[in-house]
């Protein structure tokens, strides 16, 4: 951990003063998600107390037949979200270091035309001319993640995503392209290195080309992982060029499915963004849930509904990454194991099994955000810092 603690400072450098300082100022999380609040009338009352005159003679000994069964402490149906105010554009602030933004089209179908990417440096410079900004740069950066793709007992579809690392600026995007799907997405404002001194109005647009999971209209969601790995992502054809995030933004707008996202990630050459070592988590509506690797520069699919930071296609990259992130990968694995189906409650209680802060004992590192995609019915709810008491919902397109 100390390369990321080592980027962290660099990053705080580059960032507005007070940003980090800021997310230690937040009330600590709960160690347990908030527990269904009850009616106040039926709470258990205090017995009266009994006169020697009014008590049994001869009271059932304890553990008899007679006595009502132990119950299981109430499940948590309640998401303790907040609605995200309606936004016509620009950027709303939800929290400290959090913000909601909708916008229109980014002129991604104009990037695609143009060929797309093949760095980060050649994003920023589209970007640039684009929003006329040509101090604009990516922050190299890597990142911890768990994700979680479940089928509930009604036929219902949630995708689970946490996001492992050091207190940052959040944006929540909802993007309405014009000739794509609308979706939602999660974007690092630290990954975007001079985003403090860009305007707000124009943040939007940029952070398009930069998301890091997300739902579409179709319920296809997406997340990119991190494998700590010294190999890179660097494949050369004559295929059209994508990025990491670029490519995120590509199915987003354009793939119904996981199928069609396959599809459309076999067209184009992939260079990893952030100069990381990376893989893709895709899980669609009918309840299809891979994982996207790249093994020698080709393209590996494995079916699997949880993926944390490590490889788990087979051969000589098997299980390679980090040491806790196969502890993540367990612990995700057990619940997984516990609950065949499982619903949006059981989803957010798996993120926060897998939470940062239950495998690294550093305190200036955790989850940055949890995020539940409801695939069918097209909602997003996110959290900051593992703290599942507070909570901010969306429904796509509402």
């Amino acid at each position: 951990m100390n390369l990321r603690r080592t980027v962290s400072l660099l990053l705080a450098s580059l960032l507005l003063s007070g940003a980090f300082a800021s997310c230690n100022n937040t009330d600590a999380p709960s160690e347990e998600p908030a527990p269904a609040v009850s009616d106040p009338a039926e709470q258990q009352q205090e017995p009266e107390e009994q006169s020697p005159a009014d008590a049994p003679s001869d009271p059932e000994p304890a553990g008899t037949p007679e006595d009502p069964a132990p119950t299981e402490e109430p499940r948590d149906e309640s998401l303790h979200d907040s609605p995200i105010p309606a936004s016509d554009g620009g950027m709303v602030e939800l929290d400290k270091n959090l913000f909601y933004a909708k916008t229109g089209d980014c002129g991604f179908s104009a990037f695609l035309a143009g060929g797309g990417a093949s760095s980060d440096a050649e994003v920023v410079a589209f970007l640039s001319s684009l929003l006329k900004a040509p101090e604009l740069d990516f922050a190299s950066v890597g990142a911890g993640c768990s994700t979680y793709a479940a089928e509930s007992a009604d036929g219902g579809r949630v995708f689970g995503r946490n996001f492992d690392w050091s207190c940052s600026q959040v944006l929540l995007l909802e993007t309405h392209p014009s000739d794509g799907y609308a979706s939602f997405s999660t974007v690092n404002l630290d990954f975007l290195r001079e985003s403090a001194n860009l305007p707000k109005e124009v943040l939007p647009t940029a952070s398009c080309y930069a998301p890091l999971d997300g739902l579409n209209e179709k319920g296809l969601a997406v997340s990119v992982n991190m494998i700590s790995d010294s190999a890179r992502i660097a494949q050369k054809s004559d295929k059209p060029d994508l990025t990491t995030t670029t490519a995120v933004r590509l199915l987003l707008d354009r793939a119904a499915t996981v199928d069609e996202a396959l599809e459309l990630l076999g067209t184009y050459d992939l260079h990893g963004s952030y100069d990381m070592m990376i893989h893709f988590a895709l899980a669609d509506a009918s309840g299809r849930a891979v994982d996207v690797e790249y093994v020698g520069q080709e393209m590996v699919v494995v079916e699997t509904r949880i993926l944390t930071n490590f490889y788990l296609a087979e051969g000589e990259k098997h299980g390679i990454g980090s040491e806790e992130s196969h502890r993540r990968y367990d612990a995700l694995e057990a619940f997984l194991n516990a609950h065949e189906k499982a619903d949006i409650y059981d989803v957010r209680d798996a993120l926060f099994t897998a939470r940062e802060s239950a495998f690294d004992p550093d305190p200036s590192e955790g989850t940055e955000w949890s995020v539940l995609y409801d695939q069918t019915n097209l909602t997003a709810t996110w959290y900051r810092r593992e703290n599942f008491d507070q909570g901010w919902t969306a429904k796509l397109g509402g």
